[in-house]
């Protein structure tokens, strides 16, 4: 809208409430301390230490959907994706496996954070936007989250198998 000229650059800004760029200062500096602190290198390895002990394809595939899928939405999407894919590819390779998949997998739970403000920035300006609560978006996002985390790991595994 500032590009256009509907919006002056100060008039977008105002528009934004404070809260929502506490929000977006607040996600970034959880997600950094996870990552300074080697908390998000510390899940991830006990991740793979629990896939290692699988040997169904739907179930890896589960595990690798449903941990970056929860973690991010208490972390920015990209740190979480950034954490996940490197562990998917050594899990992948001690386990002799085709990493495609699991990194699918990873991408599509990281860029499926819609269910809270702190996943994504696009989430805290739609509720800002359409006034929307926190309650009012997990009740909207939680039938959405379910099946897409089904969909996505029973097709991606049966298209793209790890043996």
């Amino acid at each position: 809208m500032v590009l256009t000229g509907v919006l002056t650059p100060r008039q977008a800004t105002d528009a934004l409430p404070v809260w929502m760029y506490l929000l977006l200062v607040g996600s970034l500096t959880m997600g950094g301390a996870l990552q300074q602190t080697g908390a998000g290198d510390a899940i991830g390895n006990a991740l793979a230490g629990v896939v290692g002990n699988l040997s169904n394809q739907y179930l890896i595939g589960f595990v690798f959907f449903i941990v970056p899928f929860v973690l991010t939405q208490f972390m920015q999407n990209r740190t979480v994706m950034m954490i996940f894919i490197p562990i998917a590819i050594l899990a992948c390779k001690s386990m002799n496996a085709n990493p495609v998949s699991v990194i699918i997998l990873v991408q599509a739970a990281c860029l499926t954070a819609f269910m809270t403000p702190m996943a994504t920035p696009a989430v805290p300006q739609f509720m800002a936007a359409g006034g929307y609560d926190l309650k009012s978006v997990l009740k909207q996002s939680v039938l959405p989250s379910v099946l897409f985390c089904l969909i996505s790991v029973f097709w991606t595994m049966t298209v793209i198998p790890m043996h």
